[in-house]
């Protein structure tokens, strides 16, 4: 994965500007480490007015403060407990009933924290609390009016041959809950910015156990875990290919955090595809979907590289893959988009399936169980270069951003579409003159939200019509991080380092009362 563009979470990086180097962060070619060990120490729209605008100062490093006497450890409706909120990764807020397609026009900014490095991590909202990392290599914890409860260092990566030269924590955290010490407590799993892999008291930011998954700057955690059947599945990626590594999925045990299977994407002793992505899973069926990044010199071919793979969560054994042909496979052309889970009726039959962008443009969606079959379906979405974002799935309608491309004769530097799931065809589309949609997509009941480029917008999911947009003043930043739809507000994070909360004043009053 050069760097092209950005990550998902990413793009490759070639040696680009600042601003583009964050687009990788969602672009990023992430490869995996080598052998893994346990720590046993432990169209502009008009810009909405920004009352009861809140700019909150962290304090140093708040890492031990004293727990809730009596902490809720349940996640509750309307919570956002996970990247794209679940193990399906469909980015669904399925709960949300403040936020819809009549009242998101009356969106104002509720307040803005300010971290002193970028975001591109999702917020993730449980238990009245907002969690999410940030560059400088901090993993937070705010409260809902932005406020910080606490705040612990994760670690940074540096390598000035990359661009961005230095990253802290890039995934997005998993809150679940987990007995420590015979108490039931909520535990934030999430990677770190110096090649471990943390579980944190999700009440104080403590260490519970940190797991050593690769040596930093070379390997780096762009990827954002899953939580299936007690075990912790986690992407191993390089920091920006300079230089590549050996790709890889790691699963831990989520109380121990030790490492109990490892799938090597590329023979060993090879480099290449990057798991920079995040792993998506088909809990019924007890199967993992990850997409991979560029294959690297070796002595084999790496069929696994450039590929979609379905893994069994047991053992991960390879239960089926399919990679890009070379026809179609640019000379960046990896994966960098999450997978998302979704049905679809076709010839009459419903099938399950799953569906992932690539950098060359193309929406491919496979049948889950066959992936080794080829898509049942694929769709141009944009011309190759800067397709990273994961889509979004609300039970009825895929919707799926991209890069360049045109809709009804007008250039677009970003798009995002409606498609039908059982083929792919273009229900509505929406043009970004103004910049690509990097972040993944999500949705909740009537309303899509997306960031393009400086532009924070929510989008009408019937129709495509724009209902809200923040333009952000400083004209050089993105929004690479995806918004989070929780308890009727949206939480979003861009590259300056800004974590911006909008909602309705109706919400904010109820909220602070």
């Amino acid at each position: 994965m050069k760097r092209t563009h950005s990550h998902n979470q990413g793009d490759r990086f070639v040696q680009r500007p600042y601003l583009q180097a964050v687009i990788v962060t969602f672009a990023f070619i992430l490869t995996a480490c080598g052998s893994a060990m346990v720590d046993t120490s432990i169209q502009a729209a008009p810009k909405p007015t920004a009352t009861t605008h809140i700019t909150p100062t962290p304090t140093p490093t708040p890492l031990t403060p004293t727990p809730s006497p009596t902490p809720q450890v349940a996640i509750e409706s309307g919570d956002w407990p996970a990247y794209l909120m679940d193990d399906e990764k469909d980015g669904f807020s399925q709960d949300e009933t403040t936020i819809n397609s009549i009242t998101a026009s009356s969106l104002n900014l509720f307040w803005t924290y300010h971290a002193k490095g970028g975001i591109s991590t999702q917020p993730v909202v449980v238990n009245k609390t907002i969690y999410w990392g940030s560059w400088d290599g901090l993993e937070h914890a705010t409260d809902l009016s932005g406020k910080e409860i606490w705040a612990t260092n994760l670690g940074k990566s540096t390598n000035i041959e990359c661009d961005p030269s230095t990253v802290g924590v890039a995934s997005t955290a998993t809150i679940a809950p987990m007995a420590i010490g015979g108490t039931k407590t909520l535990v934030d799993f999430v990677g770190g910015g110096d090649g471990n892999f943390y579980a944190l008291n999700a009440f104080n930011g403590k260490v519970v156990w940190k797991t050593f998954l690769g040596t930093p700057p070379d390997h780096f955690i762009w990827s954002s875990p899953a939580l299936y059947n007690g075990s912790i599945y986690i992407g191993m990626s390089s920091f920006g290919d300079c230089p590549a590594i050996q790709g890889q999925l790691v699963q831990l045990d989520m109380v121990s955090g030790n490492i109990q299977n490892v799938f090597n994407v590329v023979p060993n002793g090879c480099a290449g595809g990057s798991i920079w992505s995040s792993p998506t899973i088909d809990s019924e069926a007890g199967e993992i979907f990850v997409t991979t990044g560029n294959a690297s010199a070796c002595s084999t071919t790496e069929i696994y590289a450039v590929a979609v793979i379905e893994l069994h969560a047991s053992n991960l054994e390879v239960a089926g893959s399919w990679q890009v042909p070379a026809n179609q496979q640019d000379i960046d052309s990896d994966f960098g988009s999450t997978p998302t889970l979704f049905t679809a009726t076709i010839k009459g039959v419903q099938r399950p399936m799953v569906g992932a962008i690539n950098k060359n443009g193309i929406y491919y969606a496979f049948q889950r169980g066959a992936i080794s079959n080829g898509p049942l379906w694929s769709q141009q979405i944009s011309s190759a270069d800067g397709n990273n974002a994961p889509s979004a799935w609300d039970g009825k309608t895929l919707y799926v951003a991209g890069g360049n491309t045109t809709i009804h004769g007008h250039f677009c530097e970003g798009s995002l579409r409606a498609l039908n799931p059982g083929n792919g065809a273009f229900i509505w589309e929406q043009c970004f003159g103004d910049g690509r949609i990097f972040a993944a997509v999500t949705v909740a009941p009537g309303i899509v939200a997306v960031g393009a480029r400086r532009f924070f917008r929510v989008i009408d999911s019937s129709s495509g019509k724009q209902l809200f947009a923040f333009e952000d003043t400083n004209k050089d930043t993105y929004f690479y991080g995806a918004a989070t739809i929780a308890h009727g507000v949206i939480y979003v994070g861009n590259n300056d380092g800004n974590l911006y909360a909008f909602g309705l004043f109706a919400k904010l009053k109820q909220r602070t009362q």
